[in-house]
């Protein structure tokens, strides 16, 4: 079917164009709103400034597509191809992307305002921009992706894999990031204040002059059990989360619950700790020079060959 043909159609009330191979198709600022173009073929189309709300994209192969501007709100493209597309600038807000593929999709300056993102595989794409507000990204794979500067408050990130993201300067306060993986991750001057981040991975991440004040555990909000009584002795501890190697140069971490945190051959230079709980945590060969641990607790900690040069120690003395 020719696109002259599939617009006339269209016209003339139908909407079921479902598996139809559409190859490098120009459909250019077109209304097809609400039609069913599930399991169609749209290899390299260029649907740019076409409003495809409410459209059916099921299992779509939008692959390299041109998606430029185009409306898409509330559209279903749940198991869609969107590698290698792009979405810039384009309207998914409300949309169902429930495990698409968007691997290296540009989606600079795109609505993804309440899009539901569960299982989605984003790697290596460029979200620059983008609002993602109220977002599902739970289980999404963000490996690599470009989140910089992205304002991701209280996104649900739980289980996501985050390896290797770019994060510089984001805000994902009072975020859900249990279990999330965000090893070799860009965190520099991001903001997690408040937000959950049991389980998760920091592993050799850049956490240069992130703020983490009240993060890790909040029962307040997120309904988790009393952790009052974690550092107590024969309790067996959970890891909460690990940093192992982590540069948290400036890093604010005041009032943080670190029970039983891996924090070994970390540098933690100038490092605001106060009044941070490190219970039962491992900072083996850490290094906190000049770091401020006023009222902070290591009860039970590994503090084997750790750098304490002009720091601030928990009773206000400086080490030298």
């Amino acid at each position: 079917m020719d696109i002259e043909q599939l617009i006339w159609q269209y016209g003339q009330g139908s909407r079921d164009f479902s598996r139809l191979d559409l190859q490098h198709a120009d459909i250019i600022q077109v209304d097809l709103s609400e039609i069913n173009l599930s399991r169609a073929d749209l290899n390299g189309a260029n649907l740019s400034g076409s409003n495809l709300s409410y459209a059916n994209l099921n299992r779509t192969d939008l692959n390299y597509a041109r998606l430029i501007t185009s409306k898409l709100m509330n559209a279903d493209l749940s198991g869609a191809d969107l590698s290698y597309a792009d979405l810039s600038w384009g309207d998914l807000t409300s949309a169902t992307l429930v495990g698409a593929n968007l691997t290296r999709a540009n989606l600079k300056q795109a609505r993804l305002i309440h899009a539901e993102l569960r299982g989605a595989v984003l790697c290596e794409a460029n979200l620059l921009g983008a609002d993602l507000t109220g977002a599902n990204l739970n289980r999404v794979d963000l490996s690599g992706a470009d989140l910089s500067g992205l304002d991701l408050t209280g996104a649900d990130l739980s289980r996501a894999d985050l390896t290797g993201a770019d994060l510089r300067g984001a805000n994902l306060e009072n975020c859900n990031l249990y279990k999330a993986d965000l090893s070799l991750s860009q965190l520099r001057n991001a903001n997690f204040k408040g937000a959950f981040l049991q389980q998760a991975n920091f592993s050799r991440a850049n956490l240069k002059g992130v703020n983490l004040a009240r993060a890790i555990l909040r029962e307040d909000n997120l309904g988790v059990r009393n952790l009052s009584d974690l550092g107590r002795r024969g309790t067996n501890l959970p890891e909460l989360i690990d940093l192992s190697g982590a540069i948290l140069k400036g890093t604010k971490l005041q009032g943080a619950l670190l029970q039983n945190t891996t924090l070994d051959y970390a540098l933690l230079h100038r490092a605001l700790l106060v009044s941070v709980n490190l219970q039962v945590s491992n900072l083996m060969d850490a290094s906190l020079r000049g770091a401020d641990l006023r009222n902070a607790n290591f009860e039970k900690s590994n503090i084997s060959n750790i750098n304490l040069t002009e720091t601030i120690m928990p009773d206000g003395s400086v080490h030298h």
